[in-house]
């Protein structure tokens, strides 16, 4: 073949390659026919067998109906009230008739049959009563009967000479529906398949002939049954079959199964033509093809390598190179494909890359949080240190003006801290909320002052109370937090002035009110409105405003967390937020908070550690941190208490051990390193059980909640804390009973 053109060579291996394609390709086509035709005939004797069984339900249906029309007959309650023989014979046939049925039996109250009238002979009374009898004693109220050659499907009803409820029986009355050979030729017409219908394994009506029948009750008695309920294939004579048998008969009663088959060969027979004809279109395309072969001009080349240079230069990353799309062949149509693929694929990688710097601002963001919530913790025990050697210093003798002055410039700065720390764990979404009975109005009113400056002179700023305002539930620092957002929110959305409003008022919401506010419920709400004159919200900006991190603003503007930290604190207050806004409209957010009885309470009034009576009892204090634990063991032995310093879990169960006396009271910090505050209570509390606990905790992840089930009723001392708090949580600790049941607790937070 080496002197022989490559025009020729190209045809002589198209030869090869399409004659071995075709062969292929009628195997492949010639399998997946075979498979597909098998599947569809699976399907078809599957969806036979649903219908005849759901055509079975409503002839049992039919029969039980028809019974009960019999039964309820007068004349038929007439006739079986008499009780003769004689006379029940010769009036069964007006009723046979009158029922439509195949077969209808006669019987009197102790199930002695009394006539018998059937389409088919065979069926003498002696067999019938056999029958019957059996079905009575399984206690069926249908069921199959098979006698003298003919199978029936019978219903037995029983007669009562009165109300059915009173249960005064004369007389059982039975009809029939006989499957037949007629029965089992229409099915099998409108299931398009041959059936057979068979008693105890063998074929009593069916479309086979006989010889197939007999080899039908022999596999019917070989044949283990599918656990799957598939149609199994079978051989009869010489065809095969797909076939499928379902029991007909109740539990416990004769054994009438049905048979659906299918014949694969002839749905196959098919086959042996559409191979002729592929063979034939094999040829003709092997010669079409030689032909079209001498014909590829370069009209079909230039353009494929053009569409070659396009593939390459995008590998290398060049999504304009030109290519020219002009002309309907299917060359052009690919060649516009792959232009518009290579459009989209250069927008996904856009897409992809902006998806990927939301990530990354996403994972800073978390991180951001982490390290926020990490500096609050750190922070907490600083700041303890802080203002407790503050305390100590302006409760010292003697000291002047001077130097008061410089210690309440460190107390002042300590409390910003304190705001600080707040603010970080807000922003990093571990804050412990510290509720308390409120006046919204009080804070509303504190916050006023703030408000203005945070807004701007550009933008008019008004409050509206309620005089008669009732008390909430809330932590008031994230309440103000709350209407900081909010406040800040509407200033940017009035860049050229406006007004921003907030009013407060009591609202009572029925279900009507409640249900246009989901998931808000009925009840009593102490109402915080915050409303503003800005260029308002869309409906989809609306439903994500709440969203973390979503933001309108622009990039650098706004991180999306302010509204989703006022919408988890109200939460977390048990309240609900509604936003109601148009585009051009302005906005208004409505805080409903429920309203709590009891008057509302004021945080900062603290006790002076001088208020707090002293002690004498001993108190190991467990803290890692040096300063806080020097810092609360002076506090301690100032007022009296007998201390035990440890560094830590392990060193405290030292200690513990060592010392002989009483130990009235465990005073831990919740996060230590190699054992945890609540393990170390339970370890000592095994060996003390007299001994009381308080915790400390300046880490916000540790909530009432992960103190664990071992001590409900212990308190937490938030840091950072002053004297007079330390020293008030240890009186409320050493007030408790050493097994105290579960009950409401303080958890005290200094700010």
């Amino acid at each position: 073949m080496s002197n022989f053109r490559l025009r020729t060579k190209f045809l002589l291996s198209l030869l090869a390659i399409t004659a071995g394609l075709t062969a292929a390709t009628l195997l492949i086509v010639s399998y997946s026919v075979r498979k597909r035709v098998r599947e569809n005939i699976r399907e078809d004797v599957s969806n036979s067998v649903a219908n005849y069984q759901s055509f079975q339900k409503q002839q049992e249906k039919s029969l039980a109906q028809s019974a009960a029309l019999l039964a309820n007959l007068p004349n038929v309650r007439a006739l079986m009230s008499t009780e003769d023989l004689a006379t029940i014979e010769d009036a069964s046939t007006d009723i046979w008739k009158l029922s439509g049925s195949d077969l209808l039996v006669l019987a009197n109250r102790s199930g002695n049959v009394a006539a018998v009238k059937a389409t088919s002979a065979g069926l003498d009374p002696s067999v019938a009563q056999g029958m019957l009898r059996q079905s009575l004693d399984r206690k069926e109220s249908n069921g199959w009967w098979f006698g003298g050659g003919h199978l029936y499907q019978v219903w037995i009803q029983p007669i009562y000479f009165g109300s059915s409820t009173q249960d005064t029986a004369i007389g059982l009355l039975a009809v029939g529906h006989e499957v037949n050979q007629r029965a089992a030729g229409e099915f099998a017409s409108v299931a398009s398949s041959e059936v057979a219908f068979n008693f105890d394994g063998a074929p009593v009506a069916s479309t086979l002939n006989s010889s197939r029948q007999s080899e039908l009750a022999s596999r019917l008695r070989e044949q283990v049954p599918d656990a799957s309920g598939d149609a199994q294939e079978i051989q009869l004579g010489s065809e095969r079959y797909l076939a499928k048998t379902v029991s007909l008969s109740p539990e416990g009663g004769p054994s009438v199964s049905l048979t659906v088959l299918k014949s694969f060969d002839k749905a196959t027979q098919f086959l042996s033509e559409l191979n002729n004809v592929l063979i034939g279109l094999g040829l003709f395309s092997i010669l079409a093809g030689s032909v079209l072969v001498f014909w590829i001009s370069h009209t079909y080349t230039k353009p494929l390598a053009g569409l070659v240079e396009g593939v390459r230069a995008l590998g290398q990353g060049d999504y304009s190179y030109p290519l020219e799309t002009r002309g309907g062949d299917e060359v052009a149509e690919v060649t516009e494909a792959f232009v518009n693929m290579r459009a989209s694929l250069e927008s996904t990688q856009q897409e992809q890359k902006q998806l990927e710097e939301r990530l990354r601002q996403a994972h800073k963001m978390e991180a951001v949080g982490r390290l926020a919530g990490g500096i609050a913790h750190d922070f907490n025990n600083l700041l303890t240190i802080i203002r407790g050697n503050s305390d100590l210093l302006k409760d010292r003798e003697g000291a002047d003006a001077f130097h008061q002055r410089c210690v309440e410039q460190i107390q002042k700065a300590a409390g910003r801290a304190v705001s600080m720390t707040r603010q970080l764990l807000a922003f990093s979404r571990m804050q412990v909320l510290q509720p308390r009975v409120m006046d919204l109005n009080a804070v509303v009113v504190e916050m006023g002052k703030m408000i203005p400056r945070l807004i701007g002179e550009h933008i008019e700023y008004s409050f509206a109370p309620d005089p008669k305002l009732d008390s909430v539930k809330a932590d008031p620092g994230q309440i103000e937090q709350v209407i900081l957002n909010l406040a800040a929110n509407a200033r940017d959305a009035m860049p050229r002035g406006g007004k921003l409003s907030v009013r407060t008022s009591n609202v009572w919401m029925d279900l009507e009110m409640a249900a246009k506010r989901p998931p808000m419920t009925a009840g009593q709400y102490v109402l915080l409105s915050v409303s503003d004159t800005g260029h308002g919200m869309d409906e989809a900006t609306k439903v994500r405003i709440f969203e973390p991190f979503f933001t309108t603003k622009e990039i650098g503007k706004g991180t999306g967390l302010g509204l989703a930290t006022a919408y988890g604190v109200v939460k977390q207050s048990r309240g609900f937020i509604w936003v109601d806004s148009s585009p051009g409209e302005g906005t208004t957010f409505e805080i409903y908070l429920p309203q709590v009885a009891g008057k509302a309470s004021n945080s900062e009034t603290a006790e002076k550690p001088s208020t707090i009576p002293g002690g004498s009892e001993t108190i190991l204090v467990a803290e890692d941190e040096a300063g806080v634990r020097e810092l609360a063991c002076q506090f301690l032995r100032v007022k009296g208490y007998t201390v035990l310093e440890a560094e830590g879990g392990l060193d405290a169960l030292a200690i513990s051990l060592r010392h002989a006396g009483p130990i009235h009271l465990l005073l831990s910090d919740m996060v230590m390193p190699s054992m945890s505050g609540g393990e170390l209570a339970v370890q000592l509390k095994a060996t003390r059980p007299d001994m009381r606990v308080a915790f400390m905790s300046g880490y916000s992840e540790f909530s009432r909640g992960d103190i664990g089930k071992e001590f409900p009723e212990a308190p937490v001392l938030q840091k950072p804390f002053s004297p007079a708090s330390l020293v008030e949580i240890v009186r409320h600790a050493l007030g408790q009973p050493a097994n105290a049941a579960h009950r409401e607790t303080a958890e005290l937070h200094v700010t």
